[in-house]
């Protein structure tokens, strides 16, 4: 199969391993690209684990949240990942930052997107602001009469799929399809355990992969189908590769 190129925007650096670590291993395990881009380090608002230590400071967090990204990334295969960051809690996205997104969406010409659903998450706010820049930045990249540096046109209609939040039970996200990731799962583990930051996080994420299996399994008969990620689907998506197994 031809060599595809994924990339992954997400609001803070860890989003990319709890939401998508699974996918990413597996499509990278097959020889495709995957880009991840982190808009923040999730200084503010993503580490309490680093914050509840003694003589914390933001230049030390900034520094321990990289190593955890490039580490995890590492882990997952991802081919480039790049922290960009800006501010978490807020997260401002302008108009240039949101130009320059579009002007990377030009550059990579990804085969498919992964960011945030587009439903609202009603506990972070800046999951939201990232699916509507990247949303706008998408509509920029494939407009003609956008300049984007120079850059060629984005395609068209290029799919893009959605997170899981963390708080599934009080969001409006709707599983439109599940990636099966029993067989890399250990790889999703280890990148989750480089998350020192929040190390809290990952007895959820297993245990919310296991569920999904179940309905996986059940809902799509993938016998032996025991860690899964779900992602939402926005609008009619036309597959010309191999994100859905």
């Amino acid at each position: 199969m031809e060599k595809q190129k994924m990339l992954v925007v997400c609001a803070h650096v860890g989003d990319f391993i709890w939401r998508s670590g699974g996918s990413i291993a597996k499509y990278a395990r097959e020889g495709h690209e995957v880009t991840v881009i982190a808009l923040t380090y999730g200084i503010r608002g993503e580490s309490n684990g680093y914050w509840k230590r003694g003589g914390s400071s933001a230049d030390e967090c900034r520094e321990i949240r990289r190593r955890e990204g490039e580490e995890a990334a590492r882990i997952l295969g991802v081919s480039r990942i790049e922290f960009w960051d800006y501010q978490d809690y807020p997260l401002l996205m302008t108009d240039e930052r949101i130009e320059r997104l579009a002007c990377k969406i030009r550059e990579i010409r990804p085969d498919f997107i992964l960011t945030h659903d587009k439903e609202p998450d009603p506990y972070n706010m800046d999951h939201n602001l990232a699916s509507d820049a990247l949303r706008t930045a998408y509509t920029i990249a494939s407009g003609a009469g956008a300049v984007c540096n120079g850059l060629p046109v984005a395609p068209r209609q290029t799919p893009m799929f959605g997170f899981e939040p963390h708080m599934t039970e009080i969001s409006s996200f709707t599983p439109g399809i599940y990636i099966d990731i029993t067989d890399v799962f250990e790889q999703k583990k280890q990148a989750m355990a480089c998350c020192t930051t929040q190390a809290n996080m990952s007895a959820h994420y297993i245990r919310k992969a296991e569920i999904r299996a179940s309905e996986c399994a059940n809902r799509g008969g993938v016998s032996g189908c025991r860690y899964a990620e779900a992602f939402s689907t926005w609008g009619a998506v036309c597959m010309h590769g191999h994100f859905v197994w």
